[in-house]
């Protein structure tokens, strides 16, 4: 079978078999690909449904009723249509698990959270699931931002610096949030589970990018007022560890965790790591006086 959609994504080329809409901005030229996403006409069945298995270099794993997939070594995402064989579905966790497993095998960090420039410059907000990382990447694109990412990055140590791929030109927001920001036109599709969540387009994104310089990692949480403080040392590893790993049972499988925790200690000793508390509400100001804080250092 042809593989007639070619992606730039995450310093990788990508060849697939399968149309990725969530990726129409990352859209390139035929090239000799990184990396396959191939389709299968048969059904894995040794792709468990209750977690994840490495076989040598290939890690498995099964969504009921949706299908399984197979990544190997690195190099191709094998899937395998389930019961449904529902091409959104199949996308979500093909551009979500399948990919992240990808990145591990290729010994990249792959960090969780969402993540916005200016100037030039990316600050990545990660923390715990309903932290409000989305919410607060997309007040701060109305402000005149340009998204880089929302939900799964490759982050990666350079010379004196850290870069993130830019990895989404889109941001899932819930109804609430969207009417607060007049984003409505910018909606695209509802989220495949959640029917008060919705993909919408960000007004400017970076996905024309190959990687932008990492000048802050902000850690979300709650409190009743505005808190901003830096973190150092053992605690900031520890923070950003916990913020951003993505799919643990999965670095479980692959053994990769003292892989994750040495790139995250390269990559916060050139980026500083803040900790960002605010009450859950659209207050713009705190947040546009959060960005100019950690972008100045």
């Amino acid at each position: 079978m042809p593989e007639p959609f070619h992606y730039r994504h995450s310093g990788l080329q990508i060849a697939s078999q399968i149309e990725l809409p969530e990726w129409q901005a990352f859209v390139c030229k035929k090239g000799e690909p990184d990396v396959r996403i191939v389709l299968s006409d048969e059904p894995c069945h040794d792709c468990p449904t209750d977690g994840s298995v490495a076989v040598g270099e290939t890690l498995r794993f099964a969504v009921e009723g949706i299908g399984g997939w197979q990544v190997e070594g690195g190099r191709t995402i094998r899937l395998h249509p389930g019961l449904t064989a529902d091409l959104p579905e199949l996308r979500l966790f093909t551009l979500g698990s399948a990919w992240g497993a990808l990145g591990y095998q290729r010994g990249f960090a792959m960090w969780h959270g969402s993540a916005v420039e200016r100037d030039g410059r990316a600050v990545l907000f990660c923390g715990d699931t309903g932290a409000g990382k989305s919410t607060l990447a997309a007040q701060l694109c109305a402000d005149g931002a340009s998204l880089v990412a929302d939900d799964l990055s490759r982050v990666e140590a350079s010379e004196g610096n850290a870069l993130i791929h830019p990895s989404s030109s889109r941001i899932k927001l819930w109804r609430e949030a969207i009417g607060n920001f007049g984003w409505d036109d910018y909606i695209l599709q509802r989220d495949y589970y959640r029917e008060d969540k919705f993909h919408c387009s960000a007004p400017k994104h970076l996905a024309e990018r190959e990687a932008v310089p990492l000048a802050a990692i902000v850690v979300l949480g709650e409190a009743p007022k505005n808190r901003l403080e830096r973190v150092s040392g053992a605690a900031a590893l520890q923070a950003v560890m916990q913020g951003t790993i993505y799919r643990p049972e999965m670095l479980d499988a692959l053994g990769g965790w003292s892989r994750q925790g040495a790139l995250a200690a390269e990559i916060i000793r050139t980026v500083p790591v803040w900790r960002f508390e605010r009450p859950k509400d659209f207050d713009a100001a705190p947040a546009r006086a959060m960005l100019d804080r950690v972008l100045s250092g």
